[in-house]
């Protein structure tokens, strides 16, 4: 059986980017997880340490989100690393797709994003 945790739509303002612009103005990034366990289907899941903590997941993305980068695939990829390090002990699937709508404006409409999985 397979039990998958996500989070999603988790928005944040911060100041990711290359460019001089956004690290002043800052943006809004959209952040989507997905952590996907086979777990027994015989046990009931009645304890926390049966399932994925999706606060300890949150508490991940929030600190990674607070720290400047120049590119949103470097923080991909950090907050990748650091779920399956909290995880190691468990199969688990992750994906992190963060989101930056209207990247500095120029866009009009729309969204570029980065999804990693591993």
């Amino acid at each position: 059986m397979k039990l998958q945790t996500a989070l999603e739509g988790l928005a944040f303002f911060a100041y990711h980017g290359l460019y001089p612009f956004e690290k002043e103005k800052g943006a809004t990034f959209i952040v989507d997880v997905w952590v996907n366990e086979e777990i027994e289907d015989v046990n009931p899941l009645n304890t926390i340490d049966q399932v994925i903590n999706y606060e300890a997941i949150f508490n991940i993305v929030k600190e990674e989100m607070e720290i400047r980068r120049d590119l949103i695939e470097d923080l991909a990829k950090t907050i990748l690393a650091r779920i399956s390090m909290l995880l190691v002990e468990r199969k688990v699937q992750v994906k992190v797709k963060i989101t930056k709508p209207n990247p500095g404006g120029l866009f009009g409409s729309g969204a570029a994003s980065v999804t990693l999985e591993c």
